[in-house]
This record gives C-alpha cells, sequence and structure tokens, in this order.
C-alpha cells in the first residue's frame, strides 16, 4: 500500500515537472514569435521617404514660387567673410546669372582681392599667391553649381535626376538627404529641413592637394527679399577649414555693367596658349 502510494506521488511530481517545462516552452516560442512581429508593425509604422519631386517642388512654393523665380536674371548680393585661417575678415561681392555667367570677387587686407568668374562656360580664378588659372573637371563643375543662380529652385531644368535617399540630422534636426545629378554627372546633395522644408545644407564634391574631397555648406538665417526666401548666414566647411559668410545686401534683376563677365586679359592668354 505504501509502497504503490509512493509511486503514485513520484508519478505526480514527474508529471507536474513536465506540465511545467511545457507551458515555460510554450511562453519562450510565444516570446520569440513575437520578436518579429513587433520588428516589422515598427516597420510598417515608420514614414516612407517622399519624393524627391515633392520636396522640391515644396521647398520652391515655400522660398516663393515657381512664378517669381522664373522673373529672375540675376542676383548681386554683398557680404562679409571671415575665415578659421585669418583673423581680418573679407568683402565679398557676387553677381550670378540665370545663363551661368558669374562674377565673384573677394577683397580682404589679410590676402588681397581674389577673383572668380565666368562667361558661362570658362570658369577661372585669379588669386595672388598662385595666379591666373582656368578650372577644369571637377572644379569646373563645382564652381558652375556653388555660383549657377538658384539651382533647387529650377531643378527640372538644371538637373537630370534627383533622388531622396534618407533621412539625416542637421543640426541635430532630421532633414532629407536628396541628391540631384547635373548634365555633366556633378552629384550635389542637398539636406532639407523635415519640419519647414527649407535647405539647410548642401555637399559639393571637390579636388584638394590630397585627392577628392567635400565642401560642405550648411545655410540659415533665411529672411524675405522681396517675396523670396534666402539664407543669410553660410557656413562653408572644406579641407579642414571652416568659412563664414554673413550677407547684408541682396538684390535680384539688377542692372549689370557691360563687361562684368568677360574673361580677364590673363585667362585670354592662358585659353590662347593652351597652358
Amino acid at each position: 500500500m505504501i509502497k504503490k502510494a509512493c509511486l503514485k506521488r513520484k508519478k505526480m511530481e514527474s508529471c507536474g515537472k513536465g506540465a511545467g517545462t511545457a507551458v515555460l516552452g510554450a511562453l519562450l516560442l510565444l516570446f520569440l514569435s513575437a520578436i518579429p512581429s513587433a520588428t516589422a508593425s515598427s516597420s510598417e509604422q515608420a514614414s516612407p521617404l517622399p519624393k524627391a519631386e515633392s520636396v522640391l517642388d515644396s521647398f520652391v512654393e515655400k522660398c516663393g514660387g515657381r512664378a517669381v523665380f522664373d522673373k529672375i536674371d540675376n542676383r548681386h548680393t554683398t557680404s562679409t567673410m571671415t575665415l578659421s585661417v585669418f583673423p581680418a575678415p573679407a568683402e565679398v561681392t557676387t553677381t550670378v546669372t540665370r545663363q551661368g555667367a558669374f562674377r565673384c570677387i573677394v577683397s580682404s587686407p589679410a590676402f588681397g582681392r581674389i577673383e572668380y568668374g565666368s562667361d558661362g562656360q570658362t570658369v577661372w580664378e585669379i588669386v595672388p599667391m598662385t595666379g591666373p588659372r582656368i578650372k577644369e573637371g571637377l572644379e569646373r563643375s563645382r564652381f558652375r553649381a556653388l555660383y549657377g543662380l538658384d539651382l533647387p529652385m529650377r531643378w527640372r531644368d538644371v538637373f537630370k535626376k534627383v533622388d531622396v535617399s534618407g533621412l539625416d540630422a542637421v543640426e541635430e534636426k532630421p532633414a532629407y538627404k536628396l541628391t540631384a545629378v547635373t548634365p555633366e554627372d556633378y552629384p550635389i546633395t542637398y539636406y532639407f529641413d523635415q519640419a519647414s522644408g527649407l535647405l539647410v545644407k548642401i555637399l559639393y564634391p571637390m579636388e584638394t592637394v590630397t585627392g577628392q574631397g567635400i565642401q560642405e555648406i550648411v545655410l540659415s538665417d533665411y529672411r524675405n527679399v522681396g517675396g523670396i526666401l534666402f539664407p543669410f548666414l553660410q557656413i562653408r566647411k572644406e579641407s579642414g577649414r571652416e568659412m563664414k559668410l554673413a550677407f547684408a545686401a541682396v538684390e535680384f534683376n539688377v542692372d549689370v555693367p557691360v563687361g562684368t563677365f568677360a574673361l580677364p586679359e590673363p585667362i585670354l592668354k592662358i585659353r590662347k596658349s593652351g597652358i
């Protein structure tokens, strides 16, 4: 009798342990099976990236609208430039046109007078330390884009491909990363603030003494000028240096003196000699 009772009790304990193990296994299986389900749910909740066209069109409308930009033929600006490598500020005057011609003059007691320009085709520079030079290849493409008249506003006319590739952070704020490619296959990366829709950063591929690099420009302090929003503060970073441009005046459709975009004599000599 006692022996049978013990056997019965051991059997019940064994069954209890088995039942407990089965319950634990079932709970573990349920937990593991819920992990991919939760991941899928999180993925489903993530907002899809917008089309590049909608990001650019929204930006154009926020800055004044396509009809306004279609009436602009040129822009003239004056600004103060401070460099991380020079103590003295420089005064900068720039005129850019829809046709691609531009002229930029930088004057400073620290390094004298520097000029950049283009007649719409030839891109050049005259720097005191290095002399006159015609820009080719990647640098020609960069300067044509850097001194282009409102490229994002005229994106349908000046880019052959646009694409939003992700969401990144600019000044700790989420921004859409958009790549635009020119007809000459030069890629420009734009960052548009997710909340405001404004352009807040630009990346330009560039050539440096050590190889290919990136010029980064952060834009802020947008102000209304004749119905158009313009970033009055631009911070440019390249090759470990920082340059700040604080704009004092922005004008559109100004009278441009004859000869402003003509190639200077030193540049004409270089082009004629083929050097």
